[in-house]
C-alpha cells in the first residue's frame, strides 16, 4: 500500500542525513508523480530543483548525459542546472551547462544515437564528488523550503 509522505519541520531537523534525503526525495517524487493529486507547484521551487539534481545524477551515472536528455529533455536540464546553482555545486554545474549546450546544438543525427561529444563530460561528471553533501547542507540550511502543507 502506498502511503503519503508526511513530515514536519521538526521531523526534518531531528533526522539523520540518510533519513533527511529519503524524506525530501520521496516527497518530491510523490509530488512530481502526482501520486495523491498534488503537484510540485504546491512546493517551493527548491524541491523541484533538488529532485532534478537527483535525477540528473542517477541518469548520468546510469547512461550518461545522452540518457538524461533523452528521458527528461532540455527544460528538465535547466531545472537541474538551477538546482546545482542553488546548492553551489559549481563543478557539477559547469559540466552540466556544457552538456546543455551540446544537447541544444546537436544535429538531428543524434536524436536516435549516442552523441560522442557527451563522453568527456560524462567522465568529468563521474569524477566529481560531494553532490549529496551539498544537497544535505542546503536542506539543513533551508528546512522551510522542504515542508509542504
Amino acid at each position: 500500500m502506498i502511503q503519503k509522505v508526511k513530515y514536519s519541520l521538526v521531523d526534518l531537523q531531528n533526522c539523520n542525513d540518510e533519513e533527511l534525503v529519503s524524506l525530501v526525495y520521496d516527497k518530491a517524487t510523490e509530488l512530481y508523480l502526482e501520486t495523491f493529486g498534488e503537484t510540485l507547484e504546491k512546493a517551493d521551487s527548491a524541491m523541484a530543483e533538488l529532485l532534478a539534481t537527483w535525477v540528473l545524477e542517477s541518469e548520468v551515472h546510469n547512461g550518461g548525459f545522452d540518457q538524461f536528455f533523452l528521458n527528461n529533455g532540455l527544460e528538465y536540464g535547466y531545472n537541474a542546472a538551477n538546482g546545482l546553482s542553488r546548492i553551489a555545486a559549481k563543478n557539477y554545474l559547469s559540466v552540466t551547462e556544457k552538456a546543455i549546450e551540446i544537447f541544444k546544438n546537436q544535429s538531428e543525427e543524434y536524436q536516435k544515437k549516442r552523441n560522442p561529444d557527451f563522453s568527456p563530460l560524462d567522465d568529468n561528471f563521474y569524477d566529481l564528488e560531494g553532490l549529496e553533501k551539498l544537497r544535505i547542507d542546503y536542506i539543513r540550511s533551508n528546512y522551510e523550503k522542504f515542508v509542504v502543507e
